[in-house]
């Protein structure tokens, strides 16, 4: 049904066209448009329908057309009956019930041409329902040959790998059959090296017994002469303690003489450290002693070279030699005078 309208929509454009290359005239062009629509397509013409097909002059050029063309309509659907004998008013009416009639016949076959066209397009969807319907089956029943080719397929796979596994399955078994024949064999032979072991184990028991016998004779022979050696160690072992005792006695009479010893050197050694004590104070006074004297020394010193500065200056200064004599002579009580003034240092 969409189709339809879609192909007479394309249709009704496409003839709007043509009519609009034949028609300068607007209300021409719109009059056209409105037959077109209405007689050829069923369609009750508007002014709005007619603007939009058109394009062309304002919204009232439709509208004046319109009223028109249904005037026109009017005026044609009349049937005029002229009779010479018949009145004004009975000519009219007939007229209008042939018109009325005829109306009514072009109505009644719309409707018949509607309902023909119903049912053609009922039979097109019917149709076109069946062979979508039979489109889709013949898809199932490709689909279903696909999944049955498929599931052959597997199957035969299936087939040949259940044909492996039993060949190999097979082969295992004959391969077992022969382990199983071979264990045999193995296991009646380790019976017989049990039985022959167990002989063996018989024989080497008996000589254990004798033996142990033996050994227990000779353990008992032993053990007596072990206690005769333990009562002899015993003795030993008094007697050693009893010396023990003696040697821990003496070493205790040696540790107190030590103690007693020790204790003398601990007094000697405070005595001395008092007398040490003595001598470093004593010492000490010594080195303050020496460090005056050196003190003054260092001083003396110093004098005497300040002093023969001075002579080198008194020399330079008198050049004769009756000036030279005065000068020592001046020098040495000049230096006699500070030699009595120096103190002299106390040891």
């Amino acid at each position: 049904m969409m189709n339809t309208a879609n192909t007479s929509e394309i249709s009704l454009n496409a003839e709007v066209e043509a009519l609009k290359e034949r028609f300068s005239n607007t209300q021409e062009l719109y009059r056209e448009v409105c037959a077109l629509l209405f007689f050829r397509y069923g369609t009750t013409p508007t002014a709005n329908k007619l603007y939009q097909l058109v394009r062309k002059g304002s919204m009232s050029a439709p509208s004046q057309a319109l009223v028109t063309f249904w005037e026109e309509l009017r005026e044609k659907s009349r049937t005029r009956i002229e009779h010479p004998d018949l009145p004004e008013a009975l000519t009219s009416a007939a007229g209008e019930l042939i018109a009325t009639l005829w109306r009514h016949a072009q109505e009644a076959a719309q409707e018949s041409l509607e309902t023909f066209k119903a049912e053609a397009q009922a039979t097109v969807d019917n149709a076109r329902m069946d062979v979508a319907a039979f489109e889709l089956e013949r898809d199932r029943a490709l689909q279903r040959e696909q999944s049955t080719q498929q599931t052959l397929a597997a199957a035969e796979q299936e087939i040949i790998s259940y044909r492996e596994e039993l060949a190999a399955a097979n082969e295992a078994r004959l391969a077992l059959t022969k382990a199983i024949e071979q264990t045999q064999y193995d296991n009646q032979a380790l019976q017989q090296q049990l039985h022959d072991v167990r002989k063996e184990f018989s024989t080497e028991l008996e000589k254990l017994h004798h033996a142990a016998q033996l050994s227990e004779t000779r353990s008992r022979d032993t053990e007596k002469r072990l206690m005769l050696d333990v009562d002899r160690e015993r003795l030993a072992t008094v007697k050693a303690q009893r010396e023990t005792d003696a040697v821990r006695a003496a070493a205790k009479v040696a540790e107190d003489e030590q103690l007693a010893a020790l204790k003398q050197l601990e007094q000697q050694l405070q005595s001395s450290q008092h007398e040490n004590g003595k001598l470093e104070g004593a010492l000490q006074a010594l080195n303050l002693n020496l460090e005056r004297s050196d003190s003054e020394l260092k001083a003396l010193y110093q004098q005497i070279a300040q002093a023969n500065a001075e002579i080198v200056m008194l020399r330079e200064q008198h050049a004769s030699s009756g000036v030279q004599k005065t000068a020592k002579r001046k020098g040495m009580k000049v230096l006699e005078g500070r030699a009595r003034r120096t103190p002299t240092a106390k040891p």
